[in-house]
């Protein structure tokens, strides 16, 4: 693929992240820098004015031309089994992936919020992608699995002392 066409996809790939995300007027959304890690890093508003430490991050993924659900999870494997390689995530991270012929968006969990009931939340980090389609109501999953992964984490974390 020539240069003019990586960055092509690159600048649509990130508008089309930006709109879905957008879609929710609780998420901010900041772009990441460096080399490793998300290209987004989104967090969760809880009460307005006040900070949040409920993130997760987004890496994004995009090629020219249409790719069904099956295809995609094909040409997304060398960049999971690269993203799962990597080592440890501190926070979930999923992979946003979009077609530039018809904007389709597709989502897969890098590193999946898992809580279970039966232990500490964790992160389920994932090899092989598991492309599902990518909407307001993929969005809503998305953000309410990353709320309850922080519900768990901070309930098992956090401790009140009474003074007295």
């Amino acid at each position: 693929m020539a240069k003019a066409d990586e960055w092509f996809i690159e600048e649509r790939v990130r508008a089309l992240a930006v709109v879905h995300l957008t879609r929710r007027p609780d998420l901010v959304i900041s772009e990441s820098r460096g080399d490793f890690g998300p290209d987004y890093v989104v967090s969760i508003k809880k009460d307005p004015g006040r900070p949040t430490a409920r993130r997760f991050g987004v890496i994004l993924r995009g090629e020219v031309g249409p790719a069904p659900e099956g295809r995609a999870n094909k040409v997304l494997r060398p960049t999971m089994q690269s993203l799962a390689s990597q080592g440890e995530y501190p926070y979930p991270v999923c992979l946003f992936f979009f077609t530039m012929e018809d904007n389709r968006g597709y989502y897969t969990w890098v590193a999946e919020p898992v809580v279970d009931g039966t232990a500490s939340p964790r992160l389920r980090l994932h090899d092989d992608a598991d492309c599902k389609s990518l909407d307001k109501e993929a969005l809503d999953l998305i953000v309410s699995g990353v709320d309850r992964w922080y519900d768990a984490f901070f309930a098992n974390l956090t401790v009140k002392v009474s003074a007295g």
